[in-house]
């Protein structure tokens, strides 16, 4: 299995394969090539603003020539469908895909996974997003020194999606439900769902975290 030599396998001895791709550097073909993409998609991207749109396409790019390597398909013939709570998914792996700003960071892996990657935010919009997560991770947070509140809640909010993604219910199901912390190692609010932070090969200013529902 041989991923796009622009795309960087992320080291891990967690049971995933991790795939990074920068689509503002070695990957910005993805924003120009997307012949790879269903009809249906090139539709659905039309729906946005010119650079929503092509960060959107971008990443389903990056997705279907990472799956394409997994299963040793035809990107373009490699069927994703949306279940009932929206996530993509193919019926012959598990995957899960973020994006954030030029970044595009894929997860495949043998049980339910889930992903995110998150820039750190302006301060004032993550002081303003405290209202989101669950009230004793607002305390956690709002306790920290001004300076690390950004960071501090982008690394919270990655595992917090990677959490909800691996449920496969993303964020119709309310953030602010589940606690699963702002200290060295995130909890699990689910026994069946471990949650990881990601640390090696992502960008300085990004953080993330996957999930993974056994």
């Amino acid at each position: 299995m041989a991923f796009h030599p622009s795309f960087t396998e992320l080291p891990t001895d967690l049971p995933a394969a991790l795939v990074l791709a920068d689509t503002a550097a070695e990957a910005a073909w993805a924003r120009e090539d997307d012949s790879v993409l269903t009809e249906q998609e090139r539709n659905y991207a039309h729906e946005f603003d010119a650079e929503a749109a092509a960060t959107w396409s971008a990443g389903r790019v990056v997705l279907r020539h990472v799956l394409g390597a997994h299963l040793d398909r035809d990107p373009a013939g490699i069927e994703i469908r949306l279940d009932s709570a929206g996530k993509p998914r193919n019926d012959d792996c598990e995957f899960s895909v973020s994006r954030s700003r030029r970044l595009v960071l894929v997860a495949v892996a043998e049980d339910p996974v889930g992903l995110d990657i998150e820039a750190a935010p302006d301060p004032a919009v993550a002081a303003e997003a405290l209202q989101l997560v669950h009230p004793r991770e607002r305390t956690e947070l709002e306790a920290l020194p001004e300076a690390e509140l950004a960071a501090e809640f982008a690394r919270l909010w990655a595992r917090k999606e990677a959490f909800l993604r691996a449920l496969s219910t993303g964020l119709a199901r309310d953030p602010g439900m589940d606690y699963v912390g702002t200290g060295p190692e995130p909890e699990s609010a689910h026994p069946d769902v471990d949650i990881h932070d990601l640390e090696s090969g992502i960008p300085s200013g990004h953080f993330a975290a996957i999930a993974f529902n056994r």
